[in-house]
């Protein structure tokens, strides 16, 4: 019906076909490649107006998945997921502008699981939690710039039940 209506018919072992989107004043601003039926396969990359890319996300079919990347307004990596059909699953890594790590944790079907880390600028950790389907659960120790502990805190299901502060009086 496709050929009738004057539309190239592509079959479904073509080759996925790149898409080019650009700003008003002509500069690039999406570049991805679509499957046969028009949906985003591959890498969409969105640049800004100055040409700097400011995300870049994997898909198949239609639907995130594999590695997805904001950047900062400068070019520097500023966050990092993985997903999955759709749904970050894996882990989670934020930067600052000069490279150092911000912050790691792990999702699974589109919820915090496990283990959150939060760092200053330094390096030095800053916070160390806990989550359960998305909310802080259990043991979670605030550090200050020095490495040293202030306070730590007890979740239960995402509500601080219990708080010590460990700062030297």
């Amino acid at each position: 019906m496709a050929a009738l209506l004057g539309e190239p018919v592509r079959a479904s072992t073509d080759p996925p076909q790149t898409r080019i989107e650009n700003y008003p004043n002509g500069s690039l601003h999406f570049k991805f490649e679509v499957d046969v039926n028009d949906q985003p396969h591959g890498w969409l990359r969105e640049y800004s107006p100055g040409g700097l890319l400011k995300a870049e996300h994997q898909y198949e079919h239609g639907v995130r998945h594999g590695i997805s990347r904001l950047y900062y307004t400068t070019g520097e990596l500023m966050t990092e997921w993985n997903y999955r059909d759709g749904e970050r699953n894996g882990p989670s890594l934020g930067y600052y502008k000069n490279g150092r790590l911000k912050d790691r944790g792990i999702y699974r079907d589109d919820k915090l699981e496990g283990p959150v880390e939060k760092f200053y600028p330094n390096g030095v950790l800053k916070t160390r939690m806990h989550f359960k389907e998305d909310r802080p659960e259990g043991l979670a120790i605030t550090y200050d710039p020095n490495g040293q502990a202030e306070f730590v805190y007890y979740y239960q299901k995402g509500r601080v039940v219990q708080r010590e502060d460990r700062r030297a009086r």
